[in-house]
């Protein structure tokens, strides 16, 4: 009798065990210190979207934890195995308990941090476009709103001069950022960008932020290729502005003619009336004509100072100009030119 009562107990005993080992199991993960890198923190790039059940052997495979099958059992005692990490960048700290890492990626599953590029392009079109590309951002809805009065006059700025408040650069963001959101950080990257410094140089080129901006997206536009002569290209610019004379700059008139590729200028497309027809029009036009570099910023307000007021691309397939302070040299150097590209049939 003593000994089937012993049995019983022994199995009573063994169920217990076998009913509570999953629980101590859980209590032991909740508390590991399941870090395997050095350091603060960690941040790692998620190259796709991740379910929470494969999650663990990424994290292992990338030197983030140490202990798989312990981030898996508290990922399906929470419930979180079908759920996915969006892709993007998160930041793993090690002062954080199994418990809490499991927690803090569930929360942070649709807020990967991602690297927004923000480049140059020509309108407001092909920024909502790259936009889109690389966040969760909608093109037509982003569009919708840069092309909204209201917006602009909360920002500032007229329609003509909006684009000025979007400055290129890369951008650390969740990827679920929204378009008034992304509206915004571009604001607030604007005042950030125009510091005392560059103010104070635009004051002294005697330019609004405004006006520095859109000459920037003429000479980004006249240069696309060599960016060293941004700043001498700048200060022919200046210089005519300095003595009235009109910029008769190009890419403003196939600005103005809504033909951004054409490859020759002729006599019909300088007399298309336009604010933006600099042949036609004194001063800077009414708004930029692209979103130009924020080194090309710089280099109209570090603007090379000479006496040059024109410019003729050097007959060879340099890519650079040569400058004249006379009207004389400056046909010298078109007939050089023009005669280069005869010898080329280049049309």
């Amino acid at each position: 009798m003593r000994k089937v009562t012993l049995l019983i107990v022994l199995i009573l005993l063994g169920l217990l065990v076998f009913k509570a080992y999953p629980y101590y199991q859980l209590y032991q993960a909740k508390g590991l210190v399941n870090i395997a890198f050095e350091g603060e923190r960690i941040n790692v790039t998620i190259e796709d979207d991740v379910v929470f059940s494969q999650l663990g052997d990424k994290l292992f495979e990338q030197g983030v934890i140490k202990d798989v099958e312990a981030f898996n059992l508290l990922v399906d005692y929470k419930n979180y195995a079908d759920d996915t990490l969006k892709k993007g960048k998160i930041a793993i700290l090690s002062k954080w308990s199994n418990n809490t890492m499991v927690n803090q990626l569930f929360l942070m599953r649709n807020q990967g941090i991602i690297d927004l590029t923000v480049v140059s392009v020509a309108n407001l079109e092909e920024l909502s476009g790259n936009i889109s590309k690389l966040s969760s951002i909608d093109s037509l809805d982003l569009l919708k709103l840069l092309k909204d009065p209201t917006i602009h006059r909360k920002y500032g700025f007229s329609e003509n001069q909006f684009m000025t408040m979007f400055i290129p650069n890369t951008f650390e963001i969740f990827s679920s950022i929204t378009e008034p959101e992304f509206i915004q950080l571009m604001a607030d990257y604007y005042k950030s960008f125009w510091n005392s410094s560059r103010k104070q140089k635009a004051s002294n080129i005697g330019l609004s932020q405004s006006e520095i901006y859109t000459l920037a997206s003429i000479v980004q536009m006249e240069q696309q290729v060599k960016y060293d002569e941004h700043s001498k290209i700048a200060g022919l610019y200046i210089n005519r502005l300095n003595i009235d004379m009109k910029l008769q700059a190009d890419p403003t008139v196939k600005f103005a003619n809504k033909l951004p590729k054409l490859r020759r200028v002729l006599n019909r497309h300088l007399k298309y009336d336009s604010p933006y027809n600099t042949y036609l029009y004194n001063g800077l036009p009414p708004g930029p004509i692209c979103i130009p570099d924020d080194k090309t910023i710089d280099a109209v307000l570090n603007y090379e100072k000479h006496n040059y007021i024109y410019m003729c691309a050097q007959p060879t397939f340099s890519g650079y100009h040569n400058f004249a302070n006379s009207y004389s040299v400056h046909m010298k150097n078109y007939r050089l030119y023009k005669s280069w590209l005869e010898e080329n049939k280049i049309k």
